[in-house]
């Protein structure tokens, strides 16, 4: 499958990937420099093969259905889990509530059909559109994302908060052709009907940097991208980077970091449960409560030079104790980090461990994300 955006990456990428079934940009210029653009200023992600799921007429049964609480009020926007019977997690998601009733999901590309199929089971298919294909989601992100983005929203960006989202709309600057094109409102429901410049802003992001997320329809979604990068300059970033800078916070990678055979509490969650409420997978979670002793995901930093990689194995004490599920050079720090499944739950920072990379055992330690 190819996002809207993917005629200009087939151009102007360096290499592109196969991710879940989506060709898309691993990098433009280089992993580093995109990833230090991102730390340093700004640069700009195609990430429309996230699912966007929109959830209709859905407000209060959605709260039954997921362990964490969900936002009161339009434009607030929640990260949670969705869990089967047994509490294994199905998917990571951000829920963002755009009306009294309805919500937008944002999900992994991965596990999007299974995602809509959950949701198609407990809330019924006249209350579930996957829209994945007909928006863009476009992240900009890094220190002057706010400033960057600015002349390409008629409201006031300083007032969008942390895990807020707003409606806005791209200015006439914006060379895009709107007659007998759709709107946004054709495919979420923001009450009212829509100039087709607008578009919904969230200021989440998945790097440890300020950002903001722009779910547009395609056309408007393209016209932004090349406004942004080719007029501002803003430099195009790939997968790669991105996979690099959540690796540095220590945010999951759905399908990596947990695969479906884990509990929020061994992926180092389980304070997103709130347990004032009924959700699926809250028995399960409840029976496992208060337990010890199972595999817990530790962060693990080297202490000389290597590069680890997702699969090596990590050993305490002469004895295997996990593998790593991800695992890099840190551009911003210059020596390797990762996350991995240990053995009897977690080490303190600091505590002594090896790394076995292309068959040697390099020193490490344990440590607690973000690295940076």
């Amino acid at each position: 499958m190819h996002t809207p955006l993917f005629p200009y990456h087939q151009i102007h990428a360096r290499k592109l990937v196969d991710f879940h079934g989506w060709e898309m940009p691993l990098y433009f210029s280089g992993i580093r420099a995109e990833h230090r653009a991102i730390r340093s200023h700004v640069g700009f992600f195609d990430v429309s093969h996230m699912g966007k799921i929109h959830l209709i007429e859905a407000a209060s049964e959605l709260q039954s259905l997921v362990p964490g609480r969900l936002p009161a009020k339009e434009g607030g926007c929640r990260y949670t889990f969705l869990l089967d019977d047994q509490g294994r997690i199905l998917d990571d998601v951000i829920l963002c509530r755009l009306s009294d009733t309805s919500y937008l999901c944002v999900c992994n590309a991965g596990p999007r059909e299974r995602v809509v199929a959950w949701f198609q089971n407990h809330l019924g298919k006249s209350h579930v559109q996957d829209h994945t294909v007909h928006l863009v989601c476009l992240a900009l992100q890094g220190p002057d994302a706010e400033g960057t983005l600015q002349p390409l929203s008629s409201s006031p960006l300083s007032g969008l908060r942390p895990f807020q989202g707003a409606l806005t709309e791209a200015p006439d600057t914006v060379p895009v052709e709107t007659e007998g094109w759709v709107s946004l409102s054709d495919y979420l429901d923001l009450g009212a009907s829509l100039s087709p410049r607008a578009y919904y802003l969230t200021r989440t992001g998945y790097t440890g940097e300020d950002g903001f997320e722009i779910y547009a329809p395609n056309h408007l979604g393209v016209a932004l991208w090349r406004t942004l990068v080719d007029r501002f300059g803003v430099p195009p970033v790939g997968l790669g980077a991105r996979d690099t800078l959540r690796l540095e916070i220590g945010y999951l990678l759905s399908g990596q970091d947990f695969d479906g055979h884990q509990t929020p509490f061994e992926v180092g969650y389980g304070r997103m449960v709130k347990w004032d409420h009924d959700f699926v997978g809250r028995e399960a979670l409840l029976a496992r409560k208060g337990k010890r002793g199972y595999p817990r995901l530790q962060g693990v930093k080297l202490r000389e030079p290597g590069v680890p990689r997702p699969g090596h194995v990590v050993w305490d004490g002469g004895r295997k104790v996990g593998t790593l599920t991800s695992a890099t050079l840190s551009p911003t720090l210059g020596v390797g980090i990762g996350l991995g499944y240990l053995e009897d739950g977690l080490r303190p920072p600091g505590y002594r461990l090896e790394v076995e990379v292309r068959k040697r055992r390099l020193e490490a330690e344990a440590a607690m994300p973000p690295f940076v």
